[in-house]
């Protein structure tokens, strides 16, 4: 029995050799492999190009071209790509065939507030966002009297205006004098006052039966001016 014992004792010690034998031999072969060559995905938005990302990865003093994969710090460069004010998430991962992929999820502007003081975008968040010498989105842009105190509300505004396709491919312009807003649109010369950005989906379902009822009889440039600040009323000035 004593015998018996032995040999699997000698046998469970071998075998935990065999495995600490290879394990070592994976973590030397990890070692020695190089960086031979790296893969890029990005979402569709073009505020980081894959050129960007090579660029900004050397700005920060990150070589690579033929570096040894356990010397490059992954996690690190992830810090690094997040800094980008243009990057929401990263990931950098890498495998034995010497290939580093990394994937980034850009922000997305949803809107660009243009004052007379400010230039900037606000993410999908409501966050700011800085404007990019590599790609202009087409949004909707906010001007006049606009602050940071609005953000809230535009935010807001916009969402729901991002909700419809029938408004996305209208409303081209707000524009702010103090807290009340003057809806520019794509078709039509009208200025339309909005009032405060309050009651929203009211006033924009008053302005669609507007649009769907009166303008094909009125004409789209018999209005110079159409308010919809009052309660369930639409108030027009004419040309």
């Amino acid at each position: 029995m004593k015998k018996l014992l032995q040999i699997i004792k000698w046998g469970m010690l071998i075998a935990l050799m065999v495995i600490v034998l290879a394990f070592t031999d994976k973590k030397q072969a990890e070692q020695l492999v190089q960086l031979n060559q790296i893969n890029i995905e990005m979402s569709e938005d073009k505020f980081v190009t894959k050129d960007i990302v090579l660029q900004y990865i050397e700005k920060h003093n990150f070589a690579y071209d033929g570096v040894v994969l356990s010397q490059f710090y992954l996690n690190d460069l992830e810090e690094i790509l997040l800094k980008h004010p243009a990057v929401k998430k990263a990931e950098v991962y890498s495998n034995q065939q010497g290939v580093m992929n990394i994937k980034l999820q850009q922000r997305k502007a949803i809107v660009r507030i243009k004052t007379a003081t400010a230039d900037y975008y606000l993410d999908e968040e409501g966050l700011e966002m800085p404007l990019s010498k590599e790609y202009t989105p087409r949004v909707i842009v906010v001007s006049g009297d606009a602050n940071q105190k609005h953000h809230a509300s535009i935010y807001a505004f916009i969402q729901k205006i991002n909700k419809s396709e029938f408004w996305k491919s209208q409303i081209m312009q707000l524009h702010f004098s103090g807290d009340q807003v003057v809806l520019i649109p794509r078709v039509g010369n009208q200025k339309i006052h909005f009032g405060m950005l309050v009651n929203s989906t009211e006033k924009l379902a008053n302005l669609y039966q507007f649009y769907k009822q009166a303008m094909p009889v009125k004409g789209w440039q018999t209005y110079s001016d159409i308010s919809l600040k009052y309660n369930n009323q639409i108030v027009c000035t004419k040309k």
